[in-house]
């Protein structure tokens, strides 16, 4: 039921969201955008590691990322 290798790449991928939340906050934009790049490619390599339920919620999350940094330019 639950997969080690799952939960590994959940840790993962929270680790990346949380530095981009903080980086939001403290008003690091090109910080938070590299964290967000960086989330999304970790997100695509991790996708057969992680359930389809998983996969959805963190893909939604990224998603909520990118929208408030749609006006974040190098």
């Amino acid at each position: 039921m639950f997969n080690s290798k799952s939960k590994a790449a959940r840790r993962r991928i929270e680790a990346i969201f949380n530095e981009i939340q903080i980086n939001l906050e403290n008003n690091y934009k090109d910080l938070a955008i590299g964290a967000r790049k960086q989330a999304e490619e970790t997100l695509a390599s991790l996708k057969d590691e992680l359930s389809d339920k998983d996969y959805a919620k963190l893909k939604v999350r990224l998603d909520d990322y990118t929208k408030r940094m749609e006006g974040y330019h190098h």
